[in-house]
């Protein structure tokens, strides 16, 4: 389990101007639209896409990134730990709990992309690839920063909840069309094979 928000605010309260528009900062300049008011939890930052499949991507992108961070910064995690004291005893590796879930929160919004690429009846690949970018992007300002700041920054992040339910209601819908893309392949109108020519006859035996 991560710090306490208390503990750490008074750690990242410095650094979160120069992180406001990316996502990892909370709190935004700009009032929230009617969209964001109405959701729960974590809110998607500003400038995160739409789309439900270019969102899937861009959830992707950031928490991709989100892992990959950790292995720069874990000394620095042991640290703040021993600063500030964890709720979790005796482990191996910092936040081994956090990084197992996101993991597997990985391999579903990894998922999700798959298979709308592949129901897609268009080629969308490279629309997702810009949107993994940008969610990889969010943590640009962070990563110029020091080990202990960019530390700090990874402890206050959260996934957008609507990252995760937004992955599955893709899957499940993509799941859908690719069946029916499926089940309409080939089309009536496309060209028959060729049927398979019938077996020669066998040769008369010697007559006795």
């Amino acid at each position: 389990m991560k710090a306490p928000a208390a503990i750490l605010a008074a750690s990242v309260l410095a650094f979160s101007l120069a992180l406001s528009g990316t996502g990892l900062a909370r709190g935004a300049d700009k009032a929230p639209d009617a969209t964001a008011a109405a959701e729960v939890g974590e809110p998607l930052p500003p400038g995160a896409p739409t789309q439900s499949y270019e969102l899937a991507a861009w959830c992707f992108g950031a928490m991709s990134e989100y892992l990959d961070i950790y292995d720069k910064v874990k000394p620095d995690l042991r640290d703040i730990d021993k600063l500030f004291g964890s709720e979790v005893k005796n482990e191996k590796d910092p936040y081994t709990q956090d990084i197992a879930a996101a993991r597997e929160e990985l391999k579903v919004l990894s998922g999700a992309v798959e298979a709308a690429e592949k129901a897609s009846p268009q080629v969308i690949a490279p629309q997702g690839s810009q949107a993994v970018k940008l969610g990889r992007s969010i943590w640009v300002v962070a990563e110029q920063g020091s080990h202990r700041e960019l530390a700090r920054a990874w402890l206050s992040w959260a996934m957008p909840d609507r990252c995760a339910s937004n992955a599955r209601e893709l899957a499940t819908k993509s799941a859908l069309m690719g069946q029916l893309l499926k089940y309409n392949a080939p089309s009536a109108t496309d060209t028959p094979p060729p049927e398979p020519a019938a077996p020669p006859e066998p040769a008369a035996g010697p007559k006795p």
